[in-house]
């Protein structure tokens, strides 16, 4: 029952992008990719539709795309993108304009945690620029997909860099610090307790071979935390 739910909220969201973005949509069965004037083909549009639909119940986030064929300004289509995520909610959406050969990725919700400005021009930059330059649309919406699971991914190959980094650096300075603190002194001068061959019991001055310090920290009451908001982030540019 609760799959079903999901399923016909999913559809509902979806279908509400589509009749806020557009007073109609080229083609009516597709509901993630968002086709105008006849933007891209029918056949193009299902296949991405498929790929969008399968990526976000992976994903458990909203993914979409649209393609429009306008003059609009590039800051219109940004505010189109923001339009479209924001009706999703936690969402990334890719907006492509072939009147102008814009592109934009906007993010909202959640997912900007990990999808940052930064991040969306990566996504632009690397998955989508080249496969909109060819025109190549099913193309473009693998890279969206494949950009997006690559920076919302739980562990990334740059976190795993830095976990090793960091484990050899803890490893280091525990090691020297440990050396250090156990080190031994000079071997002592056992002569010094000896006069004449006889022991002398009257040297006032003890010799140890090493020295050992141990500290306790003393907890603090006081406590700090943070958390993470939501809103938007963006990036795109011309093919």
């Amino acid at each position: 029952m609760m799959k079903i739910f999901k399923k016909l909220s999913a559809f509902i969201c979806a279908g509400a992008l589509a009749c806020t973005a557009f007073a109609f949509s080229t083609f009516a069965d597709t509901q993630r990719c968002i086709v105008e004037d006849n933007a891209i083909s029918e056949s193009e549009a299902n296949e991405c539709e498929k790929l969008l639909e399968e990526a976000s119940k992976d994903k458990g986030i909203e993914l979409a795309a649209v393609f429009i064929k306008s003059n609009m300004d590039d800051s219109s289509v940004k505010s189109l993108a923001r339009s479209c995520s924001s009706k999703l909610g936690n969402s990334v959406v890719m907006v492509v304009n072939y009147g102008t050969n814009y592109a934009v990725v906007d993010a909202n919700g959640e997912v900007t945690e990990k999808i940052t400005d930064n991040k969306a021009t990566k996504i632009y930059e690397k998955f989508l620029k080249s496969e909109l330059k060819d025109k190549n649309n099913v193309g473009a919406v693998k890279g969206f997909i494949k950009g997006v699971k690559r920076y919302t991914a739980f562990i990334t190959l740059g976190m795993i860099l830095i976990g090793v980094v960091g484990f050899l650096i803890f490893f280091m300075i525990m090691y020297f610090s440990v050396k250090a603190k156990y080190k031994f002194h000079e071997k002592p001068n056992t002569g010094a307790y000896l006069e004449g061959g006889d022991l002398n019991y009257e040297v006032m001055e003890d010799v140890f071979v090493s020295e050992h310090t141990s500290r306790t920290s003393i907890s603090s009451d006081s406590s700090g935390g943070g958390g993470g908001g939501s809103g938007h982030s963006s990036g795109g540019g011309h093919f």
